[in-house]
């Protein structure tokens, strides 16, 4: 059972109550010099923001959240609904692109490298995304739930459409005795 964590929320995502369902805001974060923007008149709404307790809301500058439990062994499996008309990734990260806030790391060694594995959309493109390629894909049909199976041991990532059950694509992955988030 995968719930959203909060604490990995970049500020402009809104988490359901449940932590099952994220947006995108149209509001952007108050500035981090404390000054404030003239208040709008708020909506009653299921999802809220979410800020980390150092305030900085996220562990990068990527629109992401990253679920939670995550996996050190085994086989998972979990379903993803996508809608609305933006682009949106589905996907996994290694325990080390939870990362430290932007502009943390210090010394001499090169910062440690964010994995992560996504299938997402940019405009009607279908892509397989890292963090450093992305790949053109063209599924046969243009699924808006999707299943995410990690084999731990195997190193795969698998994603299919939920509804058919057709393969979409296999990101093939090191774990390197990490977690893995979805």
């Amino acid at each position: 059972d995968v719930t959203l964590d909060p604490s990995t929320a970049h500020p402009r995502l809104c988490l359901s109550l449940d932590r099952r369902s994220v947006r995108l805001s149209e509001r952007r974060p108050e500035p981090a010099d404390g000054a404030r923007q003239p208040q709008q008149p708020q909506q009653p709404q299921q999802h809220q923001h979410q800020q980390r307790p150092d305030g900085t809301g996220g562990s990068s500058g990527d629109l992401c959240v990253l679920g939670s439990p995550g996996f050190t062994a085994g086989r998972h499996y979990w379903e993803v609904e996508v809608g609305g008309r933006r682009g949106w990734a589905v996907g996994a990260a290694r325990e080390s692109a939870r990362g430290r806030p932007q502009g943390a790391h210090t010394g001499p060694a090169p910062p440690p490298r964010r994995e992560i594995w996504a299938l997402g959309t940019s405009g009607k493109k279908y892509q397989a995304l890292t963090a450093t390629e992305q790949t053109a894909l063209a599924p046969a049909e243009q699924p808006r739930r999707f299943g995410v199976y990690l084999d731990y041991e195997r190193g795969q990532l698998c994603f299919y459409n939920a509804e058919s059950m057709s393969h979409i694509h296999t990101f093939h992955i090191c774990c390197c005795r990490q977690r893995v988030f979805p």
